[in-house]
């Protein structure tokens, strides 16, 4: 029996979305490749210190929005590009190591020396894209001489796909895919049978509130507005690992006929979506992916700001028509009671799924690599331009 090919795949700790992607790789391609994880922004060591990406995460947990806008804005990709060659090094040292066959990124600023690292080995190079904004993802890409090159994308908005014809990727090169998907929120249990697990009773609408890690305060502020003025309503809550918000939520009153689930961290996170009727959220790639994929009408919180690489995620949401943004917390009621119990709203909503593309990643992600590999479905290997390089 062949030994399997291996895969390397690039990470980050920065925010949760690249290491779920990983994740999802992993269940997907691990019964056919061997993959190996990095994490080269740890690695770097940006200004010798090895924590950056903690950094970055600590603005974003502390809604330093602002300031975290300035930073990826104006210093970031320079930090980056002055260390292209220390990347690619690197990369080669990794694809060296541990004989690499592919190799797939996850992040954004690093991709154009990661191409060359990649190039000069004679192997492929697949950019899964985690964002529906590609303008960090496609710094520097304009220099690209990797023929054995493509990129998958989430959506053909001006923000992912003009960004990278912007940076001279050809059109060939893009695989509109959808964003990376878990494989549980493809097949799922009905809803009738989730309530009956959960013990909700079938009369009451359900809202799923997720705010993330950045989010807690908001939780509780939007479980008081939404419970104190609507009624007849079943709230789910995520509080994560966060054992604090999640006595605080359960210490709220909530108004008449109203009940709530406040959930710790799970893996059944899908679940959650089959059950609900209803989404209010941060604008995030990965949260957003998964409430269109369960057709769920999403609510957007934009109290604040976001970081602006998440806009295109409200917009794509716009655009679609499947949900609107709350802007203060006294709209909150009347928009979560419009996207209930009106009608019309409702089956405006459900005409437009009707006519948004299916996530197809994780269909399309296996074939992708093996096209690119030069394998057929078979395994049977194809002649590439690094087997020709070590046979000579």
């Amino acid at each position: 029996m062949p030994s399997k090919k291996k895969l390397l795949i690039l990470s980050s700790f920065g925010g949760y979305g690249h290491i779920a992607s990983a994740n999802t790789l992993d269940t997907l391609l691990s019964d056919e490749y061997d993959l190996d994880v990095v994490y080269p922004i740890k690695e770097l060591r940006i200004f010798k210190l090895p924590h950056g990406e903690a950094f970055y995460n600590y603005l974003l947990m502390n809604n330093m929005t602002r300031l975290t806008n300035w930073i990826v804005r104006w210093i970031t990709a320079p930090l980056f590009q002055q260390r292209r060659k220390k990347i690619e090094r690197m990369i080669d040292k990794h694809i060296r190591e541990k004989k690499s066959d592919f190799v797939i990124s996850l992040i954004p600023f690093v991709n154009y020396p990661v191409s060359e690292a990649a190039r000069k080995m004679g192997i492929p190079f697949l950019i899964v894209t985690t964002d529906n904004d590609l303008h960090n993802w496609a710094c520097d890409l304009y220099k690209k001489k990797h023929n054995q090159f493509k990129v998958t994308l989430g959506s053909d908005l001006s923000t992912s796909k003009g960004a990278l014809l912007a940076a001279n990727i050809l059109e060939e090169e893009m695989e509109i895919t959808g964003l990376p998907l878990r494989p549980e929120f493809i097949q799922m249990k009905s809803k009738q049978e989730l309530r009956s697990e959960y013990e909700i009773p079938r009369d009451k609408n359900i809202v799923l509130i997720m705010m993330g890690g950045t989010g807690a305060r908001l939780s509780c502020q939007y479980v008081k507005a939404i419970s104190q003025n609507l009624q007849g309503v079943h709230l789910i809550v995520c509080a994560g690992r966060n054992k604090k918000l999640g006595k605080k939520l359960k210490s709220i009153q909530l108004g008449k006929g109203n009940t709530i689930d406040v959930i710790p961290f799970t893996e059944k996170v899908h679940e959650l979506f089959a059950l609900s009727d209803l989404i209010i959220t941060k604008p995030g790639p990965g949260t957003i992916n998964e409430a269109i994929a369960c057709k769920l009408p999403i609510l957007i919180d934009r109290l604040k700001p976001p970081v602006f690489w998440e806009k295109a995620n409200m917009d794509l949401v716009l655009k679609y028509g499947i949900g609107a943004c709350i802007r203060s917390l006294e709209e909150a009621p009347e928009m979560v009671g419009r996207f209930l119990f009106d009608e019309q709203l409702r089956e405006s909503v459900i005409r437009a799924y009707k006519e948004i593309p299916t996530n197809q990643f994780a269909n399309r992600i296996k074939p992708l690599i093996e096209e690119m590999m030069g394998q057929n479905i078979s395994g049977e290997v194809v002649m590439t331009s690094r087997s020709m390089t070590s046979s000579q």
